[in-house]
């Protein structure tokens, strides 16, 4: 008699496997964000060195943490200045990104030069997908711990 487990054997997975897993894909999603966010502000320090001032060009992309669910989010802004008591001060105008993964990228990128808005298109495409994965990681998510929940002995019955 044999002691190792036929071939066929079902494995047992855990939610708690499930969420861990979620975890790492999110975590990988946010590595390969930081990757392309970082080649971004690359190529833009290169090209400005290559333009002069009126083409160096004012968008600008970050990654944005959330405290909780391993979220984040990819958020482009249009870098601009202010001028108080005398000092000009950088800030950040963050754009909205409406419904859907991508932000409109039409009226943000009027008057930018060409090469940053080429950039800025070929970079979003690459964002729109890993915020598309994010989302439906998040759902799965979601749905394990309701399904957890929906395990747990339950005082009040479910609503119908």
């Amino acid at each position: 008699m044999s002691s190792e487990q036929p071939v066929n054997a079902q494995s047992t997975l855990t939610e708690q496997d499930l969420l861990h897993w979620i975890e790492t894909q999110c975590d990988h999603l946010q590595a390969q964000a930081k990757v392309l966010v970082d080649d971004y502000w690359r190529q833009m320090k290169s090209q400005r060195q290559k333009h002069n001032k009126s083409e160096s060009g004012r968008i600008g992309v970050r990654i944005r943490c959330r405290e909780n669910q391993r979220a984040f989010s990819i958020e482009w802004y249009r870098m601009a200045t202010l001028r108080q008591n005398g000092q000009t001060k950088p800030i950040a105008q963050y754009l909205k990104k409406g419904r859907g993964y991508r932000y409109p990228l039409g009226n943000l990128l009027k008057g930018e030069p060409a090469w940053e808005a080429e950039l800025v298109e070929e970079l979003e495409t690459e964002f729109a997908h890993i915020r598309q994965q994010l989302d439906r990681l998040g759902k799965i998510r979601d749905a394990v711990q309701r399904y957890r929940k929906g395990l747990e002995p339950n005082t009040n019955p479910p609503a119908e």
